[in-house]
């Protein structure tokens, strides 16, 4: 009878271990007033971790609240200038970049109009360590990072100068495509749904290395020989295999 109990309870742990199941709307908020329609989305992945969706929820609800306060002042300026107010839009955009047994990696991609000659976009990262169950700074992942990243750097700026010339026709020569200080862009390690993320990404937003017409230059890449050594143990399976 004993032995029948304790297979029952075998069984039944999983079930009871199996985390709350998340619903789809709580990956996507939407808000609208007369002023602005505002919207945000994050992958599903993000809802195997509990802590990181919720962190995430309550900044973009705040941005929300922020972004609806700050149109709803610029109708009523536009009023009382005389001028026709412009319908803002707010849009942010999480998608996956790696999913790795100890780090979760997502980007964000906003676009914001807010009544000019045309809209904005922009990019930010989050690393989520799985294990310490919270998030990181892309830096944290190495131990010694000004060595890292004097290696990313070069790497970094020889591929954001081929893909320039490659939509431009020619090599760039303005102030304007300069490469730009690689610690102001965000990065992320880049594998998808693979096992690891064998390259990083750096999102570069249009104006940052050239016009508003070229776009985004989004940088994927192989991690530079010689990164390795300078990556924390705790993460190296994630980043190369080993």
């Amino acid at each position: 009878m004993k032995r029948a109990f304790l297979a029952l309870a075998l069984i039944a742990a999983p079930a009871l271990a199996a985390p709350r199941p998340v619903p789809a709307s709580d990956l996507i908020i939407r808000q609208a007033s007369p002023e602005i329609s505002w919207r945000w989305r994050v992958a599903p992945e993000a809802a195997t971790a509990p802590a990181l969706l919720a962190s995430m929820r309550t900044a973009a609800l705040k941005q929300a609240a922020a972004a609806k306060a700050d149109a709803a002042k610029a109708a009523v300026d536009a009023g009382k200038q005389g001028y026709p107010f412009r319908h803002y839009e707010s849009v942010a955009d999480w998608s996956l970049a790696a999913d790795t047994p100890h780090l979760l990696a997502l980007v964000g991609e906003t676009y914001a109009f807010t009544g000019g000659a045309h809209g904005n976009t922009g990019y930010a990262a989050r690393i989520w360590d799985k294990t310490a169950k919270r998030s990181i700074p892309f830096e944290a992942l190495f131990s010694d990072w000004p060595r890292a990243r004097a290696l990313i750097a070069p790497a970094f700026c020889k591929a954001l100068r081929d893909e320039q010339t490659r939509r431009l026709g020619a090599a760039p020569s303005s102030d304007m495509s300069a490469c730009p200080k690689l610690a102001e862009q965000p990065m992320v390690p880049w594998g998808g749904m693979a096992n690891r993320a064998a390259q990083l990404r750096v999102l570069v937003a249009p104006y940052v290395a050239g016009s508003y017409a070229e776009g985004s230059y989004l940088i994927t890449m192989v991690w530079p020989e010689g990164v390795r050594a300078f990556v924390k143990p705790a993460y190296r399976a994630d980043l190369f295999g080993d």
